[in-house]
């Protein structure tokens, strides 16, 4: 009986132990592919992940590569030796992204630097937009306002009301309307810039192109040389283009690096006494682009002539969250914290104590003067204890030796075979002759007698 119930534990254990090594041989696995992260990430090793990239710069001799999961705007040890590389930065957020005076990275730029930023198309799937801070989701809250109460506004003139008069500087009320929240959102456009820095696009003097129509290609637009700074020449052997979409520059100071047809696709510009440069395409480093054909010359230049390479992975959604504590600071859960606290308190002192006065028969049950025992009542703790102790198909041989030994009168020899011959029937077949159509057979049998 132990033995059976011991080989049951360790059956369980082993099943426990199998589930729990193959659950994380999954997850490693999903890990190590990268499959969890988003297109362009330096973790990622399928064809739309850049790992291949990222260990090919760590195999260079004298080349120093790493990956960066805290915050841009604070990260340290850029130096004028330093490439820091945003590889595919999702579209929907390029518009948006600021580049405060304060900010680390463009202070690097500034002092010797080299800042890549490459857009993802958003051609495949995206699994991860950035985030913004709670500051800017305050102030981007407040112009949301602006634009909703215009709309507003532009709904309530259609819906029959009589067209607005001029008035006497050939002005209608719309018109003068529309100069005002125009300039109030620009006046709330000047102090998002001074609490969270301009627009990357309006500090450096560049922004994507109008979309058009357009028909790729299938191994994309044959991209040619343009006008580079003249450290580096730009090289000849080029990769072909899979962005849609083309840049403006407004700004003197960029050169365009890249063409497809008449219209940049990579520009570069002098920024302090470092270098930016911007691409439109982030396909040519993904690894599937370097197993079919990569342009090493072409990458190089990108890299420029530093020695260090940083990846950034906060773009993908892979930061540093800094534990516990400070993600409850973060999100103010200290009440939240304390209560769990004084309820495991609380919960020990229980455990450990009763919360009333005891005695020495409450300490064994004993719950009446004439001693009736707290628990299940006697028919259902024996049931209970039969289910424990006696496996189902030795039951009945069981309870007929106990009645055997307890019973003052012996029966007949002739009623002692039928029963054994009961006993026998059940335990052969114990699906057709259960223990109910056994026990009725039995009672039936001494009933005769």
């Amino acid at each position: 009986m132990r033995s059976r119930k011991t080989r049951l534990s360790l059956g369980l254990i082993l099943l426990g132990v199998i589930l729990a090594a193959g659950f994380f041989g999954i997850l490693e696995r999903r890990f190590a592919e990268g499959g969890l992260y988003p297109h362009y990430a330096s973790f990622r090793s399928d064809p739309m992940g850049t790992s291949a990239f990222y260990q090919s710069l760590e195999a260079m001799e004298g080349f120093h590569v790493s990956r960066n999961i805290e915050d841009l705007n604070t990260l340290k040890g850029i130096d004028a030796d330093t490439v820091v590389l945003l590889l595919g930065f999702p579209r929907d957020s390029f518009d948006s992204l600021r580049a405060p005076e304060n900010s680390a990275v463009m202070e690097a730029v500034n002092e010797g630097a080299r800042l890549v930023i490459a857009m993802n198309p958003e051609l495949v799937p995206e699994m991860f937009k950035a985030d913004n801070s709670a500051e800017e989701d305050e102030w981007l809250e407040r112009r949301k306002k602006i634009r909703d109460a215009k709309i507003k506004g532009d709904e309530k003139g259609k819906s029959g009301e009589p067209e607005d008069t001029k008035e006497e500087d050939g002005r209608s009320a719309a018109e003068k309307k529309d100069e005002v929240e125009k300039a109030a959102e620009e006046e709330l456009e000047k102090e998002m810039e001074g609490v969270l820095g301009p627009l990357l696009t309006t500090r450096i003097g560049f922004d994507l192109a109008p979309l058009e129509g357009f028909e790729r290609p299938d191994e994309g637009w044959e991209s040619r040389p343009g006008e580079g700074l003249s450290e580096m020449a730009i090289p000849e052997e080029l990769p072909e283009w899979m962005s849609q979409y083309r840049l403006e520059i407004k700004d003197p100071s960029w050169k365009a690096a890249v063409m497809v047809g008449e219209k940049p696709v990579v520009i570069e510009r002098k920024f302090g006494s470092g270098s930016i440069v911007i691409a439109s395409d982030s396909y040519f480093v993904s690894n599937e682009s370097l197993h079919l054909r990569a342009y090493p010359e072409f990458l190089l230049w990108l890299l420029g002539d530093k020695n260090k390479a940083i990846f950034d992975e906060t773009i993908h959604g892979t930061q540093k969250s800094g534990g516990a504590m400070t993600l409850m600071r973060r999100y103010r859960a200290h009440g939240a914290f304390l209560g769990l606290f004084v309820f495991l308190m609380l919960w020990a002192w229980r455990s450990a104590s009763a919360l009333v006065p005891g005695s020495d028969d409450g300490d064994r049950g004993i719950v009446s003067p004439g001693g009736a025992v707290a628990g299940k009542e006697t028919v259902s703790g024996l049931v209970h204890l039969l289910r424990r102790s006696i496996p189902p198909g030795l039951l009945l041989r069981q309870c007929v030796d106990v009645w055997k030994s307890s019973h003052t009168a012996a029966p007949s020899p002739e009623a002692l075979k039928e029963l054994e011959v009961i006993v026998s029937r059940h335990r052969e077949n114990p699906k057709q002759f259960g223990l109910t159509e056994a026990y009725g057979a039995i009672t039936r049998l001494f009933r005769k007698r």
